[in-house]
């Protein structure tokens, strides 16, 4: 590897290194993602995300037989 090409990939590997610092102090800053609101379904007992606004284990059976909410 000559001067030109290491001197290339630190050059390189400076921009990087600067853009992840940017990015994390830009996420910090602003709290990242938004947190997730869980609910827990009280016939399964399973904790699903709320904006999802059914159980997955309700959703399942009701799927299936078409008749809307399913059951334990």
């Amino acid at each position: 590897m000559n001067a030109y090409q290491a001197s290339a990939r630190v050059a390189a590997a400076l921009i990087l290194a600067g853009a992840a610092v940017g990015l994390g102090r830009r996420l910090g800053r602003h709290g990242g993602a938004a947190p997730l609101r869980l609910a827990r379904c009280p016939i399964h007992g399973i904790a699903y995300d709320a904006d999802l606004e059914i159980c997955p284990g309700c959703a399942k059976p009701a799927a299936a037989d078409g008749t809307g909410r399913g059951g334990a």
